[in-house]
């Protein structure tokens, strides 16, 4: 079981999909499996200090515009707008401003938030 779980840790890790495993290997492009969804090749940009907290600057989702915070100051959720996506939606024709609407997000529990502040701001 041991040797189970660390393959499948390294396929997480490692961002490997079940193509990993054919008798050629990697077909090319496979790398372009998860982008093509929209996604960016950025995984995340995380920093903290102990002055301002931990700041989430961006994501796979995309560009984080707002921490959602608690009654406890501690990061609950986050804002983002996805650069693919809006991109996709401008090359059809949306104007940038509606395009950025479209493509904003939240993950966590935005909802629930006390306050959200603008990570590269506050």
């Amino acid at each position: 079981i041991n040797t189970a779980m660390r393959e499948l840790f390294l396929q997480i890790a490692y961002g490997r999909t079940q193509s990993a495993f054919s008798e050629d290997g990697l077909p090319i492009g496979a790398g372009l499996e998860d982008l093509g969804k929209g996604l960016r090749s950025q995984v995340g940009t995380m920093y903290g200090t102990l002055k301002k907290g931990p700041r989430y600057l961006e994501m796979a989702e995309g560009y984080v515009t707002g921490i959602a915070l608690d009654e406890n100051n501690e990061i609950i959720g986050y804002q983002y707008v996805n650069f693919g996506k809006m991109t996709d939606f401008i090359k059809k024709g949306d104007d940038p401003n509606t395009a950025y609407e479209k493509a904003k997000g939240q993950y966590g529990r935005v909802d629930d938030a006390v306050k959200i502040i603008d990570p590269r701001q506050e």
